[in-house]
């Protein structure tokens, strides 16, 4: 079906440049200029079939193709040619027929020698694959736009919804599906039927064994006997051409007619019906008597089974169980194409006359004609129908076959349906004795398998074969299934979805508590981590302005001068006492010499040390404090008094006194190493106590010397205290004179 006059509908060829002497076998069928036409070769030249200019199939209506190649001769048809102008004339003892088939078939033979078709070649469909190099000079074009449908290649159907590759392909057909979308007659067929749009009509296409207008009415089954029928009359007319019959078939019996048509004269005839077992249609046209049987597969089984009859003209196709393989024939022997029935006399179960008795003994359900489904109940007639006569059918497809035959214990009767066997109790296996048949028990007969079937190998070994949905060595164990035809899913499925969406929740709220717990603990320590390129974004914190945006620009070159900022490194006395731990006191190893250049710390005669206070060096990276546990094990406590705080500004007093060793004595120990580096860094974390700064005094010297007077009042009042008792002290408090720091010193 397509709107479009040119396209590409099928490719069997190459698809890469031939070498010299490979043979060039390929079939094509396009469309051009709106006309069918076919390209075949068998490798020894191309045969080029085109229908008549006159015929046109771009008018979105389905058509029918047929190719048939029998060695050298191949025939091109187009919709069974129903088009053919067929003329009867009276002859002697018979009519005289000629048929002109030349504006719908065309026939044509292969050049030179090449007989056969090589069919191996990539089966291609509504284009070729374009991403190949090869150029495909054997087609005229490339592209197909519309619908295909019911590919058969010697009568196997191809699922046009599995391939091996696809492109640009979309399942159903857009040019009439979108009739039933805009009706919404899909979801009026219910499950059990599709919606079917032709070009100005819709209908449901039912499953097999369903029936009724929307595919919600499971069929009826219906039992035939020895003398039975059913006599129907026809209120439209039937096609000459044309006969189509689906039935669902079960039986025993090794003949019986399905059904008989009549022709108004009752000279001609056609009958479907089951022949030495086998799927038969009988027929005559007027020309002669001829018949076409399914050989290969038999109806007698007891199963059900589902027959297909398709004529067009004198074309027979019989189906067995939807057809493919050798399930399927097609044959045309006669040269009649044509019957008039007598809509009257259609007859189901049993030829025509009754008389002459061929009934049909089964069961017998879902029966359509022409298309049209037809009820077998006489209390519900199809509409366009009327049931004449109806003799020997009941409702259903009962067997009572272990009723009229009894098996002898321990054997039991089991109804294979309307045949029986004599079989051992379920759980015993059959053997063979010189007395007849005898029962062996073997564990099957408890039932071991939950959801399945028990098969015995031997009296204590046997094998479960699990149902669908189940598995284990006892069938215990069950399996998530997935439903096609449900909506709805499984209990474990949503339990397993629930699951999965929990934990991704948990995730996504562990997540934000992270992020909330880093962006608090940020805030709350004070550390902001600024990129080393920050000049080229703007700082969000209101209270801090980028220093080029102050006016001070790059030119000032003390612009982030932490000097005037730091404090001085003259050391408390706590400092002191902390940062200059005499050697003799703190418990090294003695591997380490004592150094000699020590002017700070000294030992007394009693062993004690003497605190140096004047060195104010923290301690670097590389020396370890010791341990408070290692400073209280030292052979002597420390303690601070108000004679070691006099001490300690006598040296600032002195300093000030003499500002020309200024630069010797308040710069510390230049350090070593890593030391070193870290001392020449000018930013704030110099103010740290743990590492050392060079800072330089820049007081006025007036200033200085008048802060000292005090100070050295100070240091007398100290030195008066350590020394004098405290009846004296008062005295001592009114004649404060300056102090003598260089005796102290």
């Amino acid at each position: 079906m397509t709107e479009e006059d040119d396209g590409l509908l099928l490719y069997a060829g190459p698809m890469a440049t031939l070498m010299p002497g490979d043979s060039e076998d390929y079939m094509a069928i396009e469309l051009i200029g709106g006309t069918p036409s076919l390209k075949i070769n068998h490798g020894s030249g191309t045969l080029v079939l085109q229908l008549t200019n006159n015929v046109g199939v771009a008018d979105r209506r389905w058509h029918r193709l047929d190719v048939r190649s029998n060695s050298k001769e191949v025939r091109f048809t187009l919709d069974r040619c129903s088009t053919a102008i067929v003329m009867e004339t009276e002859g002697v003892d018979s009519w005289a027929m000629t048929e002109d088939r030349s504006s719908c078939e065309i026939r044509g033979v292969t050049p030179n020698r090449g007989k056969y078709f090589n069919g191996s070649h990539v089966l291609q469909l509504g284009g070729i694959n374009e991403n190949m190099s090869y150029e495909y000079p054997q087609l005229q074009h490339k592209h197909y736009t519309g619908c295909i449908r019911n590919l058969r290649v010697d009568s196997k159907l191809y699922d046009l919804g599995s391939p091996a590759e696809s492109s640009n392909t979309l399942p159903g057909c857009t040019l009439i599906d979108d009739h039933c979308a805009s009706l919404e007659q899909l979801s009026s067929c219910s499950k059990r039927g599709r919606c079917h749009g032709d070009w100005g009509s819709l209908s449901c296409l039912c499953e097999k064994g369903f029936t009724g207008p929307q595919c919600d009415q499971v069929a009826r089954e219906f039992s035939f006997d020895g003398r039975s029928h059913i006599q129907f009359q026809l209120l439209w007319s039937l096609p000459a051409r044309q006969t189509s019959v689906e039935v669902g078939v079960r039986t025993r019996a090794a003949t019986g007619v399905i059904l008989s048509l009549l022709s108004q004269e009752q000279n001609e005839y056609l009958r479907l019906e089951v022949f030495q077992g086998h799927l038969a249609v009988f027929y005559n046209l007027g020309d002669g008597d001829y018949n076409v049987t399914l050989p290969y597969h038999r109806l007698d089984d007891g199963d059900w089974h589902e027959v297909e009859l398709y004529r067009y003209g004198r074309e027979f196709t019989l189906r067995l169980d939807r057809g493919g393989g050798r399930r399927e024939v097609t044959a045309s022997p006669g040269q009649s194409q044509e019957i008039i029935i007598d809509p009257a006399v259609v007859m189901l179960g049993n030829s025509f006359p009754s008389g002459h008795n061929r009934s049909f003994v089964g069961c017998l359900r879902d029966l359509r004609f022409n298309g049209r489904s037809i009820s077998l109940d006489e209390e519900q007639p199809s509409e366009g129908i009327q049931v004449v006569t109806s003799q020997g059918v009941s409702v259903g497809c009962a067997s009572d076959a272990c009723r009229k035959h009894h098996c002898s214990p321990p054997l039991v009767c089991v109804d294979l349906w309307r045949h029986h066997e004599c079989r051992c109790p379920p759980g015993h296996i059959t053997k063979e004795g010189s007395l007849g048949k005898v029962c062996v028990y073997t564990l099957c007969a408890s039932r071991p398998c939950r959801h399945g079937t028990c098969v015995a190998h031997s009296p204590s070994r046997y094998s479960c074969h699990c149902s669908e949905g189940y598995r284990g060595r006892h069938c215990e164990v069950t399996l998530a299934m997935f439903h096609e035809d449900s909506n709805s899913l499984s209990l474990s499925s949503m339990f397993a979805i629930s699951i999965c969406v929990m934990a991704f929740l948990v995730l996504m709220l562990g997540l934000f508590l992270y992020s909330c717990w880093r962006r608090h603990k940020g805030l709350k320590e004070g550390v902001y981590h600024v990129s080393a390129h920050h000049g080229e974004w703007e700082d969000i914190r209101e209270n801090v302005l980028n220093y080029d945006e102050e006016g001070g620009g790059e030119q000032d070159q003390n612009a982030f001068n932490m000097v005037e900022l730091q404090r001085s490194l003259q050391p408390s006395p706590a400092q002191s006492l902390r940062y200059s731990y005499p050697q003799s006191i703190i418990s090294y190893p003695q591997t380490k010499p004592i150094q000699d250049n020590n002017k700070n710390g000294t030992s007394n005669g009693n062993g004690s040390a003497a605190i140096a206070l004047r060195l104010a060096i923290p301690p670097s990276e590389t020396e370890t404090l010791p341990s408070p546990l290692t400073f209280r094990r030292s052979q002597k406590t420390l303690s601070f008094s108000s004679q070691d705080l006099a001490r300690y500004l006598c040296e600032v007093i002195r300093d000030m006194d003499h500002p020309e060793d200024l630069g010797t004595m308040t710069t510390p120990r230049r350090p070593a190493g890593k030391e070193r580096g870290l001392a020449g860094v000018r930013s704030l974390s110099s103010l740290s106590a743990t590492q050392g700064s060079e800072v330089r005094l820049q007081a006025a010297q007036s200033t200085r010397l008048d802060r000292f007077k005090n100070l050295r009042a100070v240091v007398s009042d100290l030195r008066r205290d350590s020394k004098t008792p405290e009846g004296q002290r008062d005295k001592l408090k009114e004649s404060r004179g300056q102090p003598n720091c260089e005796k102290s010193g």
